[in-house]
């Protein structure tokens, strides 16, 4: 595990996306509780865990979309995120190659929503360049969290994993319910915020805000790369 100088020190490198919504009353509530140094008084949310399991969240077609601007995407599926979606894949995909060479393992999840019969149906497909390879595991769930209803936790504790590294969408709903989840479950979180992503660019960035403060340590993905590279 990083030591906590390290830890901290890869916290100021990380540019906070949300800082631009902050007013100067919020910047020094955040500093004068310690929320930026330690996190949730109430819990250890700055904890990193030294065997981590990476969970990528609902990257299905009817989400993702066409690789084409957002409001052009939604005409197709409501739900989808179009270039919003390809701009975070763009880091998910390498971030994934990463993940699996050095060994970490990858479990998706997939949203069946409740108006689609057939589970098998294509629009719940995962999007090829973010797809499962041998070896992944691929979990289907019928709300935001990915533990609810799920085996999740089973597969977690099998495997003796005390964290995950969440990528996918969306920060202000399955990202989020996940990561609350994984943190009321005992696991540490990490999320490398340039694999997150949501269709409203306010919630993203207040989605990210809010589980910084109490849930997760969110960083850069190269940072979150290091640290990988130090287990």
């Amino acid at each position: 595990m990083l030591d906590a100088t390290a830890s901290q020190a890869k916290r100021v490198m990380t540019d906070r996306i949300w800082e631009d919504l902050l007013s100067e009353q919020d910047k020094q509530v955040i500093t004068k509780a310690g929320y930026d140094r330690e996190g949730a008084s109430s819990w250890e949310s700055r904890g990193m865990g030294e065997n981590p399991m990476v969970l990528v969240i609902d990257m299905q077609r009817l989400i993702v979309g066409e690789n084409v601007p957002i409001l052009d995407a939604i005409e197709e599926y409501r739900t989808a995120m179009g270039d919003v979606a390809w701009d975070a894949i763009e880091h998910i995909d390498p971030f994934l190659d990463f993940a699996r060479e050095q060994g970490l393992p990858v479990t998706y999840t997939r949203v069946v929503p409740s108006s689609y019969d057939d589970p098998d149906h294509p629009d719940l497909d995962i999007v090829d360049p973010v797809a499962p390879e041998a070896g992944d595991t691929v979990v289907d769930k019928s709300y935001a969290s990915a533990f609810y209803g799920t085996d999740l936790l089973s597969r977690l504790v099998r495997g003796g994993h005390d964290s995950v590294v969440i990528v996918g969408n969306s920060t202000s709903g399955c990202v989020r319910a996940t990561a609350v989840d994984a943190k009321q479950n005992g696991f540490s979180v990490v999320l490398p915020q340039e694999c997150i992503f949501d269709r409203i660019e306010a919630s993203h960035k207040i989605g990210l805000l809010d589980l910084w403060m109490k849930y997760a340590e969110v960083l850069e993905t190269e940072a979150v790369k290091e640290w990988v590279e130090t287990l």
